[in-house]
């Protein structure tokens, strides 16, 4: 990592800025997601147009917080993984205003969306696997057999509960792949937003844990929109699945959000490290 001066002070107040800005941009997305003032194609537009300058904000500070390590430090493997999983949820992101625009009645059950959210969930897995391993010092040798062996947990998990949900009538009129793959997105969620809120404790108020609080959002968000899409909000009233969709893309383009705010404050924090010394922040630290 690049060793800067102390005479470089954090630029704070462009980080007061940048939560400004996203609050607005996020009120401006509920606003037009509960009243929609415009036409409803161009209202919509807006919508989809909010959600993924998120994700962009949430990859691209990534990208640049991975770069202030060396390629021999192990934090740089950790954020390059985590944010190559955020690249692929912004080419999903891309993918989804093409469909729409080709399929403007309804999406198909499977499309190439789906290939980059479960290629994001596997890098996300990935980089927490790496970070947990940094944190417990694991110097065993045994390489990625643990990760693949919680893969295959989830897999198996997400069978379990995909052949629950279909005798429960969930998901018909769906392939069987097609509502294993919904049941298999809140899965991911799931145990992303444990292993998350794992990290927050470990970390405590640290900015080295906060990059992962979005997953959290994630979990919920994911959560009530799968359990719609199976048809378990049919047995709502209208008012109430409105006011649940509402919270679930609110809480879903807050999950880009705190990932771009959290990514954006450790940037800062190793490009600009706190007034009195000129070493680099916490070297050693996990996926510091």
């Amino acid at each position: 990592m690049t060793t800067l001066t102390k005479n470089r002070k954090q630029p704070r107040p462009l980080m007061v800025i940048a939560v400004l800005v996203a609050t607005a941009i996020l009120g401006i997305f509920v606003y037009l997601y509960r009243y929609e003032p415009l036409p409803l194609a161009l209202n919509d537009y807006l919508i989809y147009g909010i959600i993924l300058l998120a994700a962009i904000a949430a990859a691209a500070p990534g990208t640049f917080l991975a770069a202030q390590f060396e390629h021999s430090e192990p934090p740089r493997r950790v954020w390059m993984i985590f944010t190559a999983g955020w690249w692929f949820w912004v080419l999903g992101e891309l993918l989804g205003f093409y469909y729409r625009a080709k399929f403007p009645d309804g999406l198909p059950e499977l499309t190439l969306i789906d290939l980059c959210w479960t290629v994001g969930y596997l890098l996300f897995g990935l980089a927490l696997y790496y970070q947990f391993r940094l944190i417990y010092g694991n110097r065993s040798k045994t390489g990625l057999s643990r990760y693949f062996i919680i893969v295959g947990f989830t897999l198996l998990l997400t069978l379990g509960l995909t052949t629950l949900a279909r005798r429960s009538g969930l998901g018909e009129g769906y392939t069987w792949f097609s509502t294993y793959l919904s049941v298999f997105y809140p899965v991911c969620d799931l145990m992303a937003g444990i292993a998350a809120i794992w990290l927050s404790i470990l970390f405590g108020r640290g900015l080295w844990g906060r990059p992962w609080w979005g997953l959290i959002a994630f979990a919920v968000a994911d959560s009530i929109n799968i359990f719609d899409w199976l048809g378990g909000l049919e047995a709502f009233p209208v008012n109430t699945q409105n006011i649940l969709y509402l919270a679930s893309d609110t809480l879903y383009t807050l999950g880009y959000i705190i990932v771009a705010l959290a990514f954006l404050s450790s940037y800062w924090l190793v490009s600009y490290p706190p007034a009195g010394g000129s070493q680099p922040v916490a070297r050693n630290a996990p996926a510091s």
